[in-house]
């Protein structure tokens, strides 16, 4: 496997520019772009910029981070290109073909309540039938979408299996997943990752790896996330399941901790680094 950076590590406290510089300095084969660091790069910077650096540099980009789906999202009569949604995903596309990016994260609906409420199946048919037309929106920016299961209370799609049962039945070779380890301890705090064996792992895009804080279950998100081998997460069966699934991909490091944030981006990222590689290390995945 190879080592990854998502900017979600250091988001409050750094910049693109200077995460791909460090990336590069720390020896991190690939970076995740978050959309708003990038927004705010564009802001002053080019996209030919981002070309020439990776034109240069060891480190490549992988996927794009994300694109929040709505249930009524794609529905007749909301498909225009003025929705925030359509337009996270149009910038992922057109960003990613011009600098070599193949890949943009897809989160499923989450409910702003903090408790999904709404009907489990027929939301899973609506990320189906979104997940479907974005599939051929994608084609032509030559994408693949990694569809995120998400285990907090408050998403539609928590568990491995449900969402295979939508990678399934959307029946795309360009829609696949990516496996959060954090994602899927969420729901019941679950350290049995067995499941990841029976999806199609050519359907196993992206790796997101990094542990948590042992809290009780009220007191779980993503604020908890901590660098592997640090918590609770299963980080080692979790990668020695990827690994009898026949993954060979990236495993990007991605946490969203105040108080990484609170320190300096070179901390951070000599941090994700190190803790990446040694998890790779330790179970035989480089």
């Amino acid at each position: 496997m190879y080592t990854s950076y998502n900017e979600a590590c250091g988001r409050d406290c750094s910049d693109l520019m200077t995460d791909l510089q460090l990336c590069e300095k720390a020896g991190m084969d690939y970076i995740e772009i978050r959309l708003d660091m990038l927004r705010d790069f564009l802001k002053t910077g080019t996209i030919e910029e981002l070309q020439n650096f990776f034109a240069k540099s060891h480190v490549k980009p992988h996927a794009i981070n994300a694109v929040y789906l709505r249930q009524d999202f794609l529905r007749e009569g909301q498909e225009g290109a003025e929705d925030p949604v359509m337009q996270d995903f149009l910038l992922s596309c057109e960003v990613g073909k011009a600098i070599g990016s193949h890949y943009v994260i897809i989160v499923p609906p989450l409910d702003p309540s903090g408790v999904f409420t709404g009907d489990v199946q027929e939301a899973e048919k609506d990320c189906v039938r979104i997940l479907k037309k974005l599939s051929q929106l994608a084609r032509p920016y030559e994408m693949n979408l990694c569809f995120e299961l998400v285990g907090l209370k408050k998403s539609c799609v928590r568990t491995i299996e449900a969402a295979d049962r939508i990678v399934r039945a959307v029946d795309e070779d360009n829609v696949g997943f990516v496996f959060d380890s954090y994602n899927i301890y969420l729901c019941g705090k679950c350290n049995d990752f067995s499941k990841i064996e029976e999806v199609q792992s050519e359907k196993i895009f992206a790796v997101h790896l990094m542990s948590a804080d042992d809290v009780p279950e009220e007191e779980m998100g993503q604020d908890k996330r901590c660098f592997p081998g640090e918590g609770v997460v299963d980080t080692d069966a979790f990668l020695k399941t990827l690994k009898k699934a026949g993954y060979n991909g990236m495993a990007s490091v991605e946490t969203f901790r105040p108080q990484y944030w609170q320190q300096t981006p070179e901390w951070v990222i000599e941090n994700a680094y190190r803790t990446v590689y040694a998890a790779l290390q330790k179970n035989d995945c480089l």
